[in-house]
């Protein structure tokens, strides 16, 4: 029985438009802010991102080519699916002891994946929410904006993991502990006295 001195919450009342911006902000940020994150902490992109960014944008391009026929095909948006593939392709062609092209397909797999995950994930929005290709310019750039500050926070973050969390939280995870990391007390319950 709900208590009568606690007002009821009012429903959330949004339009389409401002649902639209919601959802393509959160999806891809959802997928965006871990290899930003990673990249703060470690310097690095781990390679299961690039490898899921890779085979969700390419079963994306597969599916949307051969289920959507000649009217897809002329999309150039499209094509963008594949520049994963084309940083695969890259990375197992090119020398990797070359110091200059591992830092050039390095860069290009940071700039891949933390652009790719986030329009990756819009592109499935469109695809999935009724009417979010017809975003209007300022929804979709208030979208982009949210996403950009959140990745950007979450690389900020990374690089301030000494002030937030233990070694043990990153061993606890999964995760190597970084070689900055805190000793401290674990925000996670390790289980252990």
């Amino acid at each position: 029985m709900p208590d009568a001195d606690v007002p009821e919450a009012a429903p959330v009342r949004l339009d389409r438009e401002t649902r639209r911006v919601v959802a393509i902000s959160v999806a891809a940020s959802s997928i965006g802010w871990w290899p930003a994150f990673t990249l703060g902490v470690y310097g690095v992109i781990f390679f299961e991102q690039h490898l899921a960014l890779w085979a969700a944008a390419t079963s994306a391009f597969i599916a949307v080519e051969v289920s959507g026929g000649r009217r897809v095909l002329r999309r150039v948006s499209n094509y963008t699916l594949l520049l994963p593939s084309l940083w695969l392709v890259l990375i197992w062609l090119l020398p990797v002891t070359d110091s200059t092209a591992r830092y050039l397909l390095f860069w290009f797999g940071v700039l891949v994946t933390l652009l790719g995950m986030p329009a990756l994930a819009a592109f499935l929005v469109r695809l999935l929410i009724p009417g979010a290709e017809n975003l209007p310019r300022r929804q979709a750039a208030i979208a982009i904006v949210a996403v950009a500050i959140v990745m950007a926070a979450a690389y900020l973050l990374g690089t301030q993991h000494p002030h937030m969390l233990s070694c043990d939280d990153f061993t606890i995870s999964g995760n190597f502990a970084p070689a900055n990391c805190n000793p401290g007390i674990a925000t996670t319950e390790s289980g252990t006295p």
